[in-house]
C-alpha cells in the first residue's frame, strides 16, 4: 500500500478523535498498522487512543481535548515521517514486508472487532473471551489490557 493510504487513514483517525469516536478510531488505526507493521508510532497512536476509551470523567475540558489533539497530531506526523524514511530504504532494497506479521495483525484485529460486536450486544463475558485470544499471539498487548479494563467497567455499569 502507498504512503498516501496511510496518511489518509491517519487523517480519518484524527477526525474520529475530534468527534470523540474512539472505538472507530481504533479500528482505523488497526487497518493502518496492517499497512505499516513496523511503525512504532502507530502503536503509540493506538495506545494513546485506547486510553481515551476508558470513561475517566464525563467533563473533559476543552484544554485537555486540545492538548490531546496536539499530541495526536504530533504522533501522526512522526508516523508518516517514519513510513517515508523506511519506504526510501525499501526502494534501496534494504527490507521486505513480513507476510507472517501481516496475517497475525489481521487475526488480532478480527478478535478486537468481534469483541466490539459483543460489547455492543452487552455480552461482556464473550467480549472478554475474544480479548483473551489476542494474548495467545501477543501476551503483552497493551490495547488488549485497555479493552479488558473497559469491558470490566462496562459490565459493572450494566449491572447497576
Amino acid at each position: 500500500m502507498s504512503q498516501d493510504s496511510l496518511t489518509t487513514l491517519l487523517r480519518e483517525v484524527q477526525h474520529a478523535v475530534q468527534r470523540h469516536q474512539y472505538a472507530p478510531a481504533l479500528k482505523i488505526i488497526r487497518d493502518a498498522k496492517i499497512i505499516d507493521l513496523h511503525n512504532l508510532y502507530l502503536s503509540a497512536i493506538e495506545h494513546f487512543v485506547a486510553t481515551m476509551l476508558t470513561p475517566a470523567s464525563a467533563d473533559v475540558s476543552e484544554q485537555k481535548s486540545a492538548e490531546d489533539e496536539q499530541v495526536l497530531s504530533l504522533l501522526v506526523k512522526r508516523a508518516v515521517h517514519d513510513r517515508e524514511k523506511r519506504s526510501a530504504k525499501q526502494r534501496d532494497g534494504a527490507t521486505m514486508l513480513d507476510e507472517r506479521l501481516v496475517m497475525l495483525e489481521k487475526v488480532k484485529n478480527g478478535y478486537f472487532q468481534r469483541a466490539d460486536e459483543f460489547i455492543e450486544a452487552k455480552e461482556f463475558g464473550r467480549a472478554l473471551e475474544e480479548i483473551q485470544r489476542v494474548y495467545f499471539f501477543d501476551p503483552q498487548n497493551f490495547v488488549a489490557k485497555e479493552y479488558q479494563q473497559k469491558i470490566a467497567q462496562l459490565a459493572d455499569l450494566h449491572k447497576k
